[in-house]
């Protein structure tokens, strides 16, 4: 069996795709894959300096005829069963499969995982010739299904909780936000904790720009240290922020959806303080004791909140633990390669059966400790 992942980290760089990289040095790593980079056609690059209207008029010609991707070097396949995964984060990125002249009778099996699932109208025609596609949101999977003709599965988000995760105590930031969160909270937090006198530190992560077709290699550029930072940051933090995303003052979302700020922040331990998805899910995957703990509705009272929450050690304590050996047992990117191979009936690689083993003694360790 041969593994192939088809990334786009030669046409996309921004915190949002990180995760997406993150995934697929994963998958790299345990099942022994070929990365497979196709870069942006010169001439895609140069219309991504017009102005939208010719931009997309330029795109749209390339796009039926040479196609917007090129791949230098195909992969070299072999008798065995060749499997291709392409990991995105919208239906729209789906187009990069287009980079393999042929792609679908080349491949035996052919699959993708896409983060942002919803909006069927946006994906590019490439779903269709999907042999299963895995998405983070159960609410779609019907109406996927029944658009594309294809067989559609749950795959949540995780985490690398086997070499980021962490359950130690010593912690020296106090509260954390990554991501988004309501600016009315971010305002009071920041006016109460970083000010000249407070004893409490509130870090608020800056993601760098976006970038369409990067110029430097993703191995020159600072998309893995970033993530390295943040979880290292993360392991230091004793709060971390996250508001579910239909919570006033948050992106406009059509769904509540858990996103990979639980996983980060339950993986490295620290209590995730917020509110909670009010999706389905979340009673399924984090159903534990303290998995998201409530801020009241008035940014001002969760500040009185938060300062006796962080007087409480004993709790803290205990969710750093709990947190941690949750995420070890049920959140682990690992877990959802396995779920992904399985559905497809792939047998695991060697090298993922080696980490999944190490997971599991590491948790009954955790669990006969505590």
């Amino acid at each position: 069996m041969n593994i192939f992942v088809l990334s786009s980290r030669a046409l996309y760089s921004g915190v949002s795709w990180d995760p997406v990289f993150e995934l697929e040095n994963i998958v790299v790593r345990t099942c022994n894959a070929q990365l497979l980079v196709p870069s942006g056609r010169d001439v895609i690059q140069w219309s991504s300096t017009l102005d939208p209207l010719p931009e997309r008029i330029v795109r749209k010609a390339v796009k039926s005829t040479t196609g917007l991707y090129k791949l230098p070097l195909l992969p070299q396949l072999s008798d065995k069963t060749n499997v291709l995964l392409m990991i995105g984060i919208s239906g729209p990125n789906l187009e990069i499969l287009s980079s393999i002249p042929k792609w679908r009778e080349r491949f035996d099996v052919v699959i993708a995982y896409i983060f942002d699932s919803w909006e069927p109208t946006i994906y590019s025609k490439n779903v269709y010739h999907l042999d299963h596609l895995f998405v983070a949101l159960p609410e779609v999977i019907d109406e996927l299904k029944q658009n594309f003709g294809i067989p559609v599965s749950l795959i949540p988000f995780a985490a690398d909780v086997l070499v980021q995760g962490s359950c130690q105590l010593k912690r020296s930031i106090d509260l954390t936000s990554f991501g988004r969160i309501p600016s009315q909270y971010d305002t009071v937090f920041g006016n109460k904790f970083n000010q000249p006198g407070s004893e409490q530190i509130y870090y608020k992560s800056t993601p760098r720009a976006k970038e369409e077709f990067p110029k430097l290699p993703y191995e020159m550029r600072k998309d893995e240290p970033d993530t390295l930072l943040l979880f290292h940051i993360l392991r230091h933090s004793k709060l971390t922020l996250a508001f579910d995303t239909l919570y006033p003052g948050m992106r406009q979302f059509p769904y509540s959806f858990i996103t990979l700020r639980w996983f980060y922040g339950t993986a490295t331990g620290g209590a995730v303080v917020g509110k909670r998805p009010t999706t389905h899910l979340m009673d399924e995957l984090m159903n534990w004791e303290d998995a998201t703990i409530e801020l009241p509705d008035d940014p001002q009272k969760s500040v009185e909140f938060i300062n006796e929450l962080l007087q409480d050690e004993v709790r803290l304590n205990s969710i750093y633990k709990r947190n941690y050996v949750e995420s070890l047992a049920r959140h682990d990117w690992r877990h959802r390669i396995q779920s992904m191979l399985e559905a497809v009936k792939v047998p695991l690689p060697q090298g993922l059966l080696e980490e999944l083993s190490q997971i599991k003694m590491i948790h009954q360790k955790m669990v006969s400790r505590f």
